[in-house]
């Protein structure tokens, strides 16, 4: 059987997933707020030309990394113009990289906009108890602080020749500052032309960033109530051999908890569609990675969903029946009708279904689905072992889970032609797990003869720690 999610990732997905660890934020973080104390000691302080030269040499360091991060996500962005429209004050940010280009130094706090961008993916949990959005908030904060530095210097300049209100910069600095809090001068008044534009210019400034900071707070409150939906770095049309799950009911965080336990798939992004409210917060306790974590809202039996959530780059799919449809007919038709439109968009993915009904399996295995399950069936045989040997029934729940105790792992087969009584004997003397089936092509065998031979092109089935899995 071919499984295409064995397969090594392609180094667009591995990038994509080492560009979405909690570490690169964390370095990006760390690099954006050494700039700014850099810009700041060197702007600020008059420093000797010795001292002068290694803060610009560290600056030049920084930046360089930083302007590396861009061509790197400018690289796995699909959308180039996207790209643009979201990374422009980054852009703008390490133009001063180039030496002649060293005036700018000013744009270099615009690299403050994109701090805000971690720390909004990164202090969920912050939000939730704040109730607020990060990003907007920190966006117009930062906003505010170029707005009076920007007034600051322009007052300076413009005044401080002539008008002893203005005559250093740090008059000038609190100046400005006031000036935008009370949305009126405070303390002086411009006496040139420049300085009276400058004072209508900070006067509309601070009544732009009032009415912002208000139109914020009252979009939170709504978005909130409404179940907005999570920003993300990278959009969703940007993922390469992600998982997408299609549908929602209350087995969903259990397949998300057991997939984040999977050294496999641990650091595979997951895409949930579905056509209820945000579910992401119903995940927050099963140990996924928030920043792995997709939902987009629709409905993902029509062919334009799927292809918005990327099923014809994802590498596996899950198809499970939706909770909010009553009638067990309609849930079957509409994961009958998903999982033959998956397969439409992307014959090489591999499929798992949630049935209720085993009627309609055949349709599913001739449209090639790889995995079916079917609930209601299983959940009989389970009960059925539990009523006659409660014992049995607690093993299967071990082996169905990767949390604690064993689990089932597929291995290669030998390379040399092995019979399965010896695979076993050899297997639980090394490393004590216990081979149970063979898989051969599109046939699995369970406990086959101990002559059975086991080659290179076979899978084995075994019995093994679920930390080792």
């Amino acid at each position: 059987m071919d499984l295409p999610w064995l397969d090594p990732p392609r180094l667009r997905a591995r990038v994509f997933r080492v560009m979405a660890n909690p570490a690169v934020d964390l370095a990006i973080a760390v690099l954006i707020v050494s700039s700014v104390v850099l810009l700041t000691i060197e702007q600020a302080t008059d420093l000797p030309e010795e001292a002068l030269s290694t803060v610009s040499d560290l600056e030049s360091v920084i930046t360089s990394l930083l302007a590396l991060e861009l061509l790197i996500r400018f690289w796995l962005a699909r959308h180039k113009g996207r790209f643009f429209r979201r990374y422009w004050p980054d852009i703008l940010a390490v133009a001063p990289i180039f030496r002649a280009l060293r005036f700018l130094w000013i744009l270099r706090l615009f690299r403050l906009f994109r701090l805000g961008v971690v720390l909004s993916r990164r202090v969920g949990l912050f939000r939730d108890v704040l109730r607020v959005n990060v990003y907007e908030f920190w966006a117009l904060g930062v906003a505010g602080v170029l707005l009076v530095i920007g007034a600051s210097i322009a007052s300076f300049t413009l005044e401080g020749a002539t008008n002893p209100d203005f005559s250093t910069l740090t008059r000038s600095f609190w100046w400005s500052m006031h000036s935008v809090i009370a949305g009126e001068p405070v303390g002086a008044s411009p006496a040139t032309t420049g300085g009276k534009m400058l004072l209508v210019a900070v006067m509309i400034g601070g009544s732009t960033l009032f009415a912002a900071v208000t139109g914020v707070v009252s979009a939170t409150m709504v978005n909130r109530l409404a179940g907005r939906k999570d920003m993300f770095d990278m959009d969703i049309e940007e993922l390469e051999s992600h998982i997408v799950i299609c549908g929602w009911n209350a087995g969903v965080p259990a397949l998300v908890g057991e997939i984040s336990r999977d050294k496999r798939l641990s650091r595979v992004p997951l895409v949930l569609v579905s056509d209820t409210d945000n579910p992401l917060p119903q995940l927050k306790s099963t140990g996924a990675r928030a920043e792995l974590l997709y939902w987009m809202r629709g409905d993902h039996a029509r062919m334009d969903v799927l292809r918005k959530a990327g099923v014809e780059r994802a590498a596996r799919a899950v198809v499970m029946t939706d909770a909010h449809v009553s009638a067990v007919t309609d849930r079957d038709a509409r994961t009958v009708l998903a999982a033959l439109t998956i397969e439409k968009l992307n014959p090489k993915i591999h499929c798992t279904v949630e049935l209720m009904d085993g009627a309609n399996e055949g349709h599913l295995r001739v449209a090639g689905v790889e995995a079916i399950v079917m609930r209601n069936d299983l959940a009989g045989r389970v009960l059925a072992i539990a009523c006659r040997d409660p014992s049995a029934a607690s093993v299967l729940m071990d082996l169905a889970t990767l949390t604690f105790g064993q689990t089932i792992v597929r291995r290669k087969g030998p390379l040399i032609p092995t019979a399965f009584g010896e695979i076993v004997i050899k297997t639980k003397a090394e490393s004590g797990a216990l081979a149970i089936a063979v898989e051969r092509g599109d046939k699995v065998e369970v406990n086959p003869r101990a002559s059975s031979l086991v080659g290179p092109d076979d899978f084995l089935l075994v019995i093994d720690s679920a930390l080792s899995a």
